[in-house]
């Protein structure tokens, strides 16, 4: 059982792994297998806010195993607040899912998975270190090259699920189409304000808080506008920190807690708007988006079921708002990198949406 097992994730023991590896869980099960000694260093403790990560270098027993030596470990964060949001939006079983039923079924690259395990508040997913990859810095903001890779890579996740009506076999997904979802999610947006804007309001335009107080109680009708049109599996916190670059430019996309079926220009505005510094998503915005809708009718969506990307994209901008300021409103800031990543998140993407004048859309809602 699980529940028994660590909290850090850096006291896993090697008789820890080889119980996790041997069972597999929902990942395919490695019989046989000893792990005869590991030693193991945090990983990503500044911009995993849902999850705390150790890298592990392993020891096998016998020398011809077909695991690598290498491998991370990832279990709920210890964070009271990342906790609080973890277990609101049901991140951990999430992300079990995805590695078990939707990760055979897309062509974006992600980590092989050799451990998933999920009781409960309760889960361990052990999976490849790809070390020959190195993490975007959302804070510096993503290159042009960067850029235009995680939007190809993004096109590459939503087009074999672009949907008009949600598959039978998708019933299990979390998504924007939940019954409950308006009141529950809006409810806890509106409590959040307050704290939100004590911590950030001092950052943010005025103009971008007046939409956003204005948003929270109309967002049923945000979800209305989204629901009629195509839906697809969308990441939801497609950043720079859960992308892994290569040198040749290959990507693989890791943090799939937060997947779910919803608009594929959630992620898009997510990406843009808080992951390249203004003057970059100035200059890059139009031509991006462009590449996204060519790269989803490229890989057989309908162009004619793509004419609403841009519009959702800009009204994303208030769906986002509306998120981080419940989210960020709990999650703790440690140190000054933390807080820094979040103003710029945050700033970018309130510059964002006055760039698009995001706010016109309310009247709609």
């Amino acid at each position: 059982m699980i529940e028994d097992l660590p909290e850090d994730p850096t006291e896993f023991t090697s008789e820890h792994l080889t119980w996790l590896l041997r069972d597999g869980g929902l990942a395919s099960p490695n019989p046989g297998v000893a792990v005869s000694s590991v030693t193991s260093e945090p990983l990503a403790a500044e911009s995993a806010f849902l999850g705390s990560l150790a890298r592990l270098h392993v020891t096998w027993e016998v020398n011809d195993t077909n695991l690598p030596d290498r491998l991370v470990i990832k279990v709920p964060t210890q964070d009271p607040g990342g906790r609080q949001v973890g277990e609101m939006l049901n991140v951990w079983r999430r992300e079990s899912e995805f590695y078990f039923r939707l990760a055979p079924l897309i062509t974006t690259p992600v980590p092989t998975c050799r451990a998933n395990f999920v009781e409960g508040n309760k889960s361990v997913l052990i999976l490849d270190d790809l070390h020959h990859a190195s993490p975007g810095d959302q804070l510096r903001g993503a290159s042009p090259d960067e850029a235009h890779a995680a939007v190809e890579a993004l096109a590459q996740l939503h087009a074999p699920f672009w949907t008009t009506s949600r598959p039978s076999n998708l019933d299990w997904v979390p998504g924007i189409d939940a019954s409950g979802l308006v009141n529950g999610l809006g409810q806890a947006m509106s409590a959040s304000l307050p704290r939100f804007v004590e911590r950030f309001g001092d950052v943010l335009p005025a103009q971008g808080l007046e939409w956003l107080h204005s948003f929270v109680p109309l967002l049923g009708g945000w979800q209305n506008n989204l629901l009629s049109n195509p839906l697809t599996i969308a990441h939801a916190d497609y950043r720079l920190a859960n992308m892994l670059f290569e040198d040749n430019g290959n990507i693989t996309v890791i943090d799939w807690q937060t997947a779910m079926f919803s608009g594929g220009a959630t992620d898009l505005s997510f990406f843009l708007a808080t992951n390249l510094s203004v003057d970059t998503r100035r200059s890059l915005e139009s031509e991006l988006i462009g590449a996204y809708v060519e790269k989803l009718v490229g890989l057989g969506v309908d162009r004619g079921a793509t004419g609403h990307v841009r519009e959702d994209y800009q009204q994303a901008h208030l769906w986002w708002m509306g998120m981080l300021a419940n989210n960020l409103s709990t999650i703790d800031t440690p140190d000054d990198e933390s807080r820094n990543l979040f103003e710029a998140m945050l700033t970018r993407l309130y510059s964002a949406a006055l760039d698009a004048d995001s706010g016109r859309f309310l009247a709609d809602y």
